[in-house]
């Protein structure tokens, strides 16, 4: 796709409303390996905005139009030196607050899912999940996402590897393999020395902020990667977009 956002700006939504400060630091950290986002927003110290449970939205605006970056809610704020800090969950948060028991009999894999993310009261969801009827599935109390760990295990036994879940920027839960809804959806951005490329070391490489997330596909120089881990920070003085780049989905 190729595309360059020279001038990005960061657009944020707490509690439904823009607040009056402007964010001077947002930070995003993806990771195929990770369940959850990894995300921060820094305000001045003054600024009353942001407490435990309010709904957040980041979008990046440029002159390739306007990306959704993140949605989720404010895990925790406080304030930090001359910063007011608030740290960002995803529906991951959902999850681990969420105590389910499992006992099923011959139940397909699907159900226990399903009724794992209702439990937690997940609506928005991509999922792929194998047609296995599983003889026997029990827990004691454990949170929703350990449920779904162990699922995982189950199926994998059964012959169904490569499974993930994640959510994604939408904050829709998405469950299966990097082949079907296992991944971040998005077309292909293309990369090039001294055009694209900030700076890059053996397995990765810098560029300007652009809303990609991991386990999505690039080619940088004519060559094709999936991205296993991002690290966007988007701030005033300095804003960028690190790739770990991975030959396997």
């Amino acid at each position: 796709m190729g595309e360059r956002m020279l001038r990005p700006v960061l657009e944020v939504s707490v509690a439904g409303s823009v607040p009056e400060a402007r964010p001077s630091v947002f930070r995003l950290v993806t990771d195929r390996e990770y369940r959850t986002a990894v995300a921060s927003l820094e305000f001045p110290r003054d600024a009353e905005v942001g407490g435990k449970g309010d709904p957040v939205t980041v979008h990046l605006s440029g002159e390739n139009g306007r990306s959704l970056l993140f949605t989720g809610e404010v895990l925790s704020a406080a304030v930090t030196g001359g910063l007011r800090f608030l740290r960002l969950a995803d529906g991951h948060a959902k999850l681990c607050r969420t105590a389910v028991t499992a006992a099923y009999r011959k139940e397909t894999a699907e159900a226990i899912l399903g009724d794992a993310l209702d439990a937690a009261g997940i609506g928005a969801r991509a999922i792929t999940c194998p047609a296995v009827e599983v003889a026997r599935f029990s827990t004691g109390t454990v949170p929703a996402d350990r449920l779904i760990e162990l699922l995982v295990k189950t199926l994998e036994e059964h012959g169904h590897r490569g499974l993930r879940f994640f959510f994604d920027e939408a904050d829709t839960f998405r469950f299966g393999t990097c082949g079907d809804t296992g991944r971040h959806e998005g077309g292909t951005y293309e990369f090039r020395t001294r055009r694209d490329i900030v700076a890059r070391g053996e397995d990765r490489i810098e560029v300007l902020p652009l809303p990609i997330r991991h386990s999505m596909p690039v080619t940088v120089d004519g060559t094709g990667f999936w991205v296993r881990r991002t690290e966007l920070r988007l701030s005033g003085s300095r804003s960028g977009l690190r790739l770990w780049l991975s030959e396997e989905g």
